[in-house]
């Protein structure tokens, strides 16, 4: 996200108040409701001086009319001004929750459907906040909206009564305006990028946050706390520095505003008394308009806190639409067809694919999986292998070649009917914050109790589950890191597979399994990948017993092909992974390896024998 002031092109062609209207307009009784009653109650408030000056000139001095109609009339517009003013309140209120409620959706519903790509690019404690503080301040303006409506009406209202009962008092009165249209515009010029940085400076504190919390274990585990709160206090301080200079400029610009209607309104009391005392004016007159200078300076000063209320709330509404209209790399065709069920035939065909264009990481890679058929993909750190399992659930495009499934091309097909037949289980065994039953059921929330049951069975996950103390009931933490690496695993496991797919990812979806359990689990596995396509991109030594046909990647290449022996025999790369410490394939068979090596080593022997 960038951290200068900006927005995409659609959204400075369209204007971010005009963005905002629609959510408004869904919202249409309290809508009516908040306006309405402000538009009224302000009416009722600019009608009251004229009843004033009656009371005064006709009943107090000239003594022609009753005072009572005229004092209930006062009493009845302050019992309208009191209910429309409540109307107002729980209505604008209402109004600022439900966009507020609506927008945090669309925020949430866009990052749904952003691709692998986009996510990259985005730093969790910058949407935390966009989704928070920034919809926080487009709260406060709509909530300031119907009052500010409303002063807008009796400004128009007073200003006509005022051109009525004097319009020389009232020209005196308009020799301000252009000193408070000098300074609103330079509120606006100058409050808007300062909130911008500060919204800037309060992501980057969330996201200090969310990292040290994130992160814990690791922090305690290597004594880090004190590194941690100085990063904090850093961000902390800058979001302070950050936060005042925008309190500076809204002290020293709000300050005049409200100033400079008070100069005007010496001016009118000094002119208009004069008026008065020498019977230009009458006293109602005079009092009448003083009342309606004091309600004008009410909404002078709510328009200096209107002004500056709307340049946060602009920053804020950026920020917001820059998410909302973010669009994913991955897209459907618009003809996309669904992809009716397969065998499971796997193709790679000259993928080409880098996660930054400038630096590829499959660079020619081609790969052929029957179906039904095992393959392991194994390779050096950076090879390739875990990028090959994210292009066939079409998480990424490629960026040059072809991933196709059942013969059809990923990209031809819609992402539900694709992801529906390919089970991933990843490497980062990641868990809901809901109970071990619902998160088995993730991928399928109609299946049965006993269909749950069956998956963690196949898992081995069923045992442990049952030991918990609510078992399948048994809300697990955050991350579910309330359960061990080994039983998040299991369950991420049981997850894929009650989702019965045609073919099965697994990145190194056993990592965090103690052999017993693992072997328990493999046993499982080879029953359970009969009939389905799998590839396995295998970390450790041991997954590679479940393979049919293994695949050495190199450099972003599928370099050789064949079963363990074959490989073990012929390729120096392979040998090297296998025995090569602190490398990708750990555990190694030091007896099986040495063996293999030593057929080698007599093949070569025989060789050097028979050459004459």
């Amino acid at each position: 996200m960038t951290d200068e002031p900006g927005a995409p092109k659609g959204e400075k062609r369209q204007g971010w108040i005009r963005r905002l209207l629609p959510y408004l307009l869904a919202h249409k009784r309290n809508l009516f409701l908040a306006f309405g009653s402000s538009l009224l109650g302000q009416a009722v408030t600019a009608v009251t001086p004229v009843i004033q000056k009656v009371l005064i000139d006709d009943v107090v001095v000239g003594r022609r009319r009753s005072m009572t109609p005229w004092l209930l009339l006062l009493v009845l517009a302050g019992a309208l001004r009191f209910g429309l003013a409540f109307v107002r309140r729980f209505a604008g209120g209402r109004i600022a929750l439900d966009v507020h409620y609506d927008i945090r959706n669309d925020i949430y519903d866009r990052l749904q459907r952003l691709d692998f790509a986009r996510h990259d690019e985005m730093e969790t404690g910058q949407l935390v906040s966009r989704a928070s503080s920034d919809v926080g301040l487009l709260q406060g303006l709509l909530q300031f909206l119907p009052l500010a409506t409303g002063n807008l009406v009796m400004l128009v209202l007073s200003l006509g009564f005022m051109l009525w009962l004097s319009p020389l008092l009232t020209l005196v009165a308009l020799l301000v305006v252009p000193a408070i249209v000098l300074v609103a515009l330079r509120m606006r010029t100058t409050i808007f990028p300062a909130a911008w940085h500060a919204q800037q400076r309060t992501a980057e504190v969330a996201s200090v946050v969310d990292e040290a919390v994130t992160g814990v274990r690791v922090v305690k585990g290597f004594g880090q706390e004190e590194r941690e709160l100085r990063r904090l206090v850093e961000a902390g301080e800058e979001l302070f520095g950050s936060r005042l200079r925008m309190v500076r400029i809204q002290a020293r610009l709000a300050g005049a505003l409200e100033t400079i209607p008070s100069l005007g309104q010496v001016a009118i009391l000094f002119f208009g008394g004069w008026l008065a005392l020498n019977g230009r004016i009458s006293l109602g007159t005079f009092l009448a308009f003083s009342s309606y200078l004091l309600q004008l300076v009410g909404p002078a000063r709510m328009f200096a806190v209107m002004l500056a209320v709307a340049q946060l709330a602009r920053a804020g509404a950026e920020r917001i639409f820059e998410v909302i209209d973010a669009n994913p790399v991955v897209v459907e065709k618009p003809d996309a067809s669904e992809l009716a069920p397969v065998e499971g035939a796997v193709e790679f065909d000259d993928v080409v694919f880098g996660y930054l264009p400038s630096e590829p990481v499959l660079r020619g890679f081609s790969l052929t999986v029957a179906p039904g058929e095992t393959v392991a993909l194994v390779g050096a750190s950076g090879s390739g292998k875990s990028t090959v399992s994210l292009l066939l659930p079409r998480f990424y495009d490629v960026r040059g070649g072809a991933v196709r499934v059942g013969g059809v091309d990923v990209r031809d097909v819609t992402f539900e009917s694709l992801r529906r037949q390919i089970g991933v289980v990843f490497e980062d065994a990641f868990l809901f914050s809901s109970t071990v039953g619902e998160n088995i059921a993730y991928g399928r929330p109609d299946a049965t109790f006993e269909e749950i049951v069956a998956a963690a069975q196949a898992a081995e996950a069923d045992e442990f589950i049952r030991a918990l103390p609510h078992g399948y009931d048994t809300v697990v933490g955050e991350r579910g890191l309330t359960l061990s690496g080994g039983q998040r695993q299991r369950v991420t496991l049981a997850r894929a597979l009650l989702t019965d797919p045609r073919v099965l990812v697994l990145d190194d979806a056993t990592s965090a399994i103690d052999a017993k359990v693992e072997e328990e689990i493999h046993a499982t596995l080879r029953r359970l990948m009969e009939g389905r396509t799998t590839l396995l991109v295998a970390h450790r030594r041991s997954t590679l017993r479940l393979a049919d046909r293994i695949v050495l990647v190199d450099q972003g290449v599928a370099v050789d092909s064949g079963t363990h022996q074959e490989l073990l025999s012929r390729s120096t790369l392979y040998r090297q992974l296998l025995a090569g410490p602190g490398e990708d394939c750990e555990g190694v068979d030091a007896a099986e390896t040495a063996a293999a090596n030593a057929v080698v080593a007599a093949t070569a022997a025989a060789a050097t024998a028979a050459a004459p």
